[in-house]
């Protein structure tokens, strides 16, 4: 099985310097037991060959990390999704099941946003929607909606390994309304590795 490393290569992302420190098996496992939640296996590996950081100007990812005061790191937030609009065909108007987020969305130009806003949209897995092997479906969160209305909840993929490879490099995040008319820098075939806070 090829690292994420020689995947991303493969598409013609550039992989931008080495981390000097990289989340552990025993940090996912200790991210999972206080989730309960077993992350899918492409998730785990992109975690411990390339750790956190961002794909062009796009997707921020997450990992697991537990450094006092570090808050960048897989969570639930289902308590945000008490109300929402159904952008994906379907009906639902909240989800009272577990949803864990693993970064974000980047909607809009630079500066890119460290916290959720407008201009951003929490990206997360839905565990009560498996697909093949031990993949979830991957939502969003799109906050850009009228003032007093509900964000809006986006299906972006069936597996994180879909996100990267199909979403990203095969831009078909491109085609979602809410990517539209993407800056330049959007889809840039670049990670940016983000150095993680030592102990």
């Amino acid at each position: 099985m090829l690292s994420w490393h020689d995947q991303l290569q493969q598409q013609g992302i550039t992989v931008r310097g080495p981390l000097t420190r990289l989340p552990t098996e025993e940090d996912l496992a200790q991210t999972e037991a206080r989730l309960k939640f077993s992350f899918p296996e492409s998730y785990r590996r992109f975690c411990t060959e390339l750790g956190p950081g961002r794909l062009g100007d796009l997707l921020e990812i997450w990992v697991p990390w537990h450094t006092q005061g570090f808050f960048d790191a897989p969570r639930d937030i289902r308590n945000r999704l008490v109300s929402l609009v159904d952008a994906s065909g379907g009906t639902r108007q909240s989800l009272k099941e577990k949803a864990i987020q693993f970064g974000y969305v980047v909607l809009g130009a630079p500066p890119i946003p460290r916290v959720i806003s407008s201009r951003s949209a929490e990206l997360f897995f839905l565990p009560s929607e498996p697909t093949a092997g031990d993949e979830f479906t991957i939502y969003a969160l799109d906050h850009r909606t009228p003032h007093g209305t509900p964000p809006r909840l986006v299906k972006l993929a069936r597996s994180f390994t879909a996100l990267v490879l199909e979403g990203f490099t095969g831009k078909r995040l491109n085609r979602l309304p809410f990517v539209s008319a993407p800056g330049p820098d959007q889809f840039a075939p670049e990670f940016h590795p983000r150095e993680l806070p030592s102990a």
